[in-house]
């Protein structure tokens, strides 16, 4: 604060000129300053100003979202994780009764199940975008259209695909750089896993079993993600060469192809999952190469059967199981 001394020549009326001077010089940069915020509020941020934005979803549709999304219903797990892993969670309105990672999902709006999510009960939630499975959700997708609801279709197959997924959500929802760097996070951990399998001999890579259901027996093809991450992990399926993406076959033939390593799931509320004593009681399979060498590995299904942004733990569990001594550090992906 100034100090006046009375002795001065500053008279009453000079002090009160001055301090009115001050008043309107303040009023006047105040003024300034409301402007110079208002300017700001009214300039759209950079994910603003790339809407309206056209995306190619995993049905090959080119689809156009106006705005950047504010109210996001997911309709499959994966993509619910895909979306709070891209920093959305306080967007998202909706998800299925199977959406239950991260916790945060449990607590938002239900809009029933994975195979048969509610139209009405999404549409009420008043989306500006839905995400999908372009497998398994045709009757929603063309309900949404019909109603004007934008809405994506993913069922990525492969590591890749995912990859290529997270990309494509996070420039529709204006999040291009955080699906950036959790791309290249995710690619990094894959990165480090093939260079410690990419010189192994295919001699000496571990022919791979894996169960999805045993009576019949049944397992993966080719084009499915679970085939891939054995094969990204530095494994051979035994079923690699099979025409369907979930093969049925008998035990003549398992027993021929003597696999060195059965993987199988646990979770999706079944509470029946074989114990590795109760395959290892199966009829004839004592004679199993993974039987005689007890590699029967659980894993957690929600990891290795969801195409979403864990599938990089799901990759780093399985090489651990194929190759033990090349991954010795603990890699609990559960």
């Amino acid at each position: 604060m100034i100090a006046y001394d009375q002795d001065k020549t500053f008279n009453r009326k000079t002090v009160l000129l001055f301090l009115w001077l001050m008043l309107i010089i303040a009023t006047l940069a105040g003024c300034n300053e409301k402007a110079n915020i208002s300017d700001h509020s009214n300039e759209p941020s950079s994910s603003d100003k790339d809407f309206p934005v056209t995306v190619t979803d995993g049905l090959n549709r080119k689809v156009t979202i106006e705005t950047k999304p504010a109210r996001i219903v997911s309709v499959a797990p994966q993509h619910t994780e895909t979306l709070f892993a891209l920093g959305l969670g306080e967007r998202i309105v909706g998800v299925t009764d199977y959406c239950n990672y991260p916790e945060e999902a449990q607590t938002l709006e239900k809009i029933g199940g994975f195979s048969d999510p509610n139209l009405e009960r999404i549409v009420s939630l008043k989306p500006d975008l839905v995400v999908a499975t372009a497998d398994q959700h045709q009757d929603i997708i063309q309900g949404l259209n019909n109603v004007g609801i934008p809405v994506l279709a993913f069922s990525p197959h492969s590591i890749e695909g995912i990859i290529h997924t997270i990309a494509v959500i996070g420039q529709a929802t204006g999040n291009t750089a955080a699906a950036t760097a959790l791309n290249n996070r995710i690619q990094q951990r894959i990165d480090a896993i093939i260079a410690k399998v990419r010189d192994i001999p295919e001699e000496q890579r571990p022919r791979v079993y894996y169960e999805l259901w045993y009576e019949p027996l049944m397992s993966v093809g080719p084009n499915t993600l679970i085939s891939d991450l054995i094969k990204t992990a530095g494994g051979i399926s035994i079923t690699s060469d099979a025409k369907e993406d979930y093969p049925t076959f008998s035990e003549e033939i398992l027993l021929s192809r003597d696999p060195q390593v059965m993987l199988h799931t646990y979770g999706h509320g079944n509470q029946m999952v074989p114990t590795a004593e109760q395959i290892a009681s199966r009829p004839g399979w004592e004679r199993l190469s993974f039987i005689k060498a007890g590699r029967v590995y659980s894993l957690n299904a929600d990891l290795v059967e969801r195409s979403g942004p864990r599938v990089v733990d799901a990759l780093e569990l399985i090489a651990q199981a194929l190759y033990p001594h090349f991954f010795t550090e603990s890699l609990d992906g559960n």
